[in-house]
């Protein structure tokens, strides 16, 4: 426990290094629906930085890069995942994983290889919305705004989403740092997650975002 004590500070100090945050507005919930509408269509971007994940049983930090073209994503993770480097890429239809030791896997989700290889419950169908700082659209959710109209806040799919830091990014004010802890399954489950009670389930879970680019 102490170990990953250790490597949320570690993230939290780097989550710092942040521009100014935007400054308040006079109207909250009208600047929202405009952001909303302004990165609902934003489906390209390469996202470097790194994540941590506490499991019941043991913790991690790896660092990710995520490369998005559409509905098309690769997601390369390397640290102490027990595989080394390993390679996501989601399709239209159907997700593979190889890992350093060139062992391939296909299933139909990304998070649910993830899951098989490492343990991890990510829910990285959500974070498609989530690492935009936006809620996963039709899905039942509780939101919290701040003065500038930026999402601080939201339960959604049985997990406590915090925005803890967002930085500017050409023309897009994103989030660099996102904190997730699992809770109670209110609001169903993410598409394609094992049932709550299988395997592993993390804790929480931190990620740090050092640089957006490709926005588009």
């Amino acid at each position: 426990m102490k170990v990953w004590f250790s490597v949320l500070a570690v993230l939290a100090l780097a989550g710092c290094a942040t521009s100014p945050a935007p400054a308040p507005v006079g109207n909250p919930a009208l600047a929202w629906q405009a952001r909303v509408a302004k990165l609902a269509p934003l489906g390209t971007w390469d996202v470097s930085g790194r994540m941590a994940v506490h499991t019941r049983h043991h913790g991690g930090e790896v660092s990710l890069r995520w490369v998005k073209n559409g509905p098309r994503y690769t997601i390369v993770l390397s640290g102490p995942l027990g595989r080394g480097l390993v390679r996501l890429t989601q399709g239209r239809h159907s997700a593979r994983l190889e890992d350093s030791r060139r062992h391939v896997y296909q299933a139909a989700s990304a998070q649910r290889l993830l899951f098989r290889a490492t343990g991890w419950r990510v829910p990285l169908d959500a974070l498609v919305y989530w690492i935009r700082g936006l809620p996963v659209p039709g899905v039942v959710g509780r939101q919290d705004l701040d003065d500038a109209g930026l999402l601080r806040q939201l339960h959604q799919l049985g997990w406590n989403i915090r925005f803890l830091s967002y930085s500017r990014y050409g023309n897009y004010v994103l989030p660099s740092d996102i904190k997730l802890s699992r809770v109670a399954a209110e609001g169903g489950r993410s598409p394609g997650m094992p049932p709550a009670g299988s395997g592993l389930r993390p804790v929480e879970a931190r990620l740090v975002i050092e640089r957006w680019a490709y926005l588009r």
